[in-house]
């Protein structure tokens, strides 16, 4: 049984890349039958991999496979009045339209919220954008390093480093400052839909990236709220306040934190009771924190004999706090994960039988998530745009092909 808290919600995804397509899939996967709006050359993010084979393919996109789940495809040209009235009877049955072009770009066309909601005034819009609809920066563009930046998250990330002048501060990984944005762009749609269900009007939601991402509390801005001094990426120094190692395994690296002298003691029985255990300088947690420099390479000596998975479970019979640092095969192959079928997988005309992230929830009915392939480009013009969705005939959508509308 498919997941169908939204049934029958309607919704356009005009989105390119990530943060827009992301908000649009969470409520395809939820249900809500999502038809995605594509230009004629396709979704920008079909031209991002990773690839099978690192063979570029616009049918074979990793991020665009993933983002693009349960949606039905249509193609249209909004820079043609023909394409941009095609979108507009769309529209009219729509209860969401999201997207997340630059502030100016739609009203520039004749397709800015005021002549949507013209046309269908219980739509609800959804723009997801960097710095959002207004403000001085409403027009600039941005990427996740910018919004990283912009944000306050990359001042401390990743941490305490080495050398502070040659490892300045980095961006998040793998894109997290879309998809945080897509999060907050889907919650407040929810809220706007729960609105309209009240007023039985449509409303213009604007997301901006940058404030979803300081909106997290580990920014700096909570330290400045809080009148404290924000902290930036810092040395990392010897000394530290608590024992927590990262140390190298024959397949990766497991996290160890021996903090208490019990779990000390326990890692050291662990460990088949070394000699060098009983040196004066490791017997107390603060020595061994002042001592950290000789301690290191003992630990990772011994650890460097077994796979994280074997140091974590011995960690784990000990009393002792560990954590394998798991890689994406790990993850694929976890127990966990496999217990609650997180991962779906789905059979793509073209890419072939690839595994997804599934849905982070399970619902007291039993229902699980289940997943239809991103559509092919245009893949559903016909049955959309023909003789079961607004009525174009067969020689109408050839010759709208033949002109670059479709």
């Amino acid at each position: 049984m498919a997941l169908d808290l939204l049934d029958g919600l309607k919704v356009l995804d005009l989105g390119q890349g990530i943060s827009a397509p992301f908000c649009a899939k969470l409520f395809a996967d939820l249900g809500a039958r999502v038809v995605k709006v594509e230009p004629v050359d396709g979704d920008e993010a079909r031209g991002i991999g990773p690839f099978p084979g690192d063979v570029p393919d616009a049918e074979k996109s990793g991020i665009f496979l993933a983002l693009n789940t349960n949606k039905l495809g249509v193609t249209l040209n909004l820079d043609t009045p023909r394409g941009r009235e095609l979108l507009m009877q769309l529209v009219e049955g729509a209860d969401l339209l999201v997207e997340n072009f630059a502030p100016s770009f739609l009203p520039d066309i004749g397709l800015g919220f005021s002549e949507l909601h013209a046309r269908n005034a219980e739509l609800i819009l959804v723009s997801i954008t960097p710095f959002g609809q207004t403000g001085p920066w409403a027009n600039y563009q941005a990427n996740n390093l910018i919004l990283c930046n912009v944000a306050g998250h990359s001042r401390e990330h990743p941490g305490p480093v080495k050398d502070l002048e040659t490892q300045p501060p980095l961006q998040l990984a793998a894109d997290q400052a879309e998809f945080v944005a897509a999060l907050a762009g889907a919650t407040a749609a929810l809220l706007a839909l729960n609105q309209r269900r009240l007023t039985g009007v449509g409303c213009h939601v604007d997301v901006s990236g940058m404030e979803a991402l300081a909106l997290l509390p580990q920014t700096t801005l909570a330290q400045f709220a809080l009148g404290e001094l924000t902290r930036g990426v810092q040395r990392d120094e010897p000394v530290r306040q608590s024992l927590l190692a990262l140390l190298p395994c024959r397949d990766g690296y497991v996290g160890v934190s021996p903090r208490q002298q019990d779990q000390w003691e326990h890692f050291v029985t662990m460990m088949g009771d070394p000699s060098w255990a009983d040196d004066p300088k490791f017997a107390t947690p603060k020595s061994r924190l002042a001592n950290w420099a000789d301690l290191e390479p003992l630990l990772a000596n011994w650890t460097s004999g077994f796979k994280k998975e074997e140091v974590y479970r011995r960690a784990q019979a000990h009393h002792v706090p560990s954590f394998p640092m798991n890689t994406a095969a790990d993850l694929f192959d976890s127990p966990q994960f496999q217990a609650r079928e997180f991962f779906v997988d789905v059979d793509h005309p073209v890419a072939g039988r690839l595994r997804y992230p599934g849905f982070p929830a399970k619902l007291a009915s039993g229902k699980q998530l289940e997943l239809l392939p991103a559509p092919l480009l245009g893949q559903h013009n016909r049955c959309i745009l023909g003789g079961g969705g607004l009525g174009l005939s067969p020689q109408d959508m050839d010759a709208l092909r033949d002109s670059g509308v479709l």
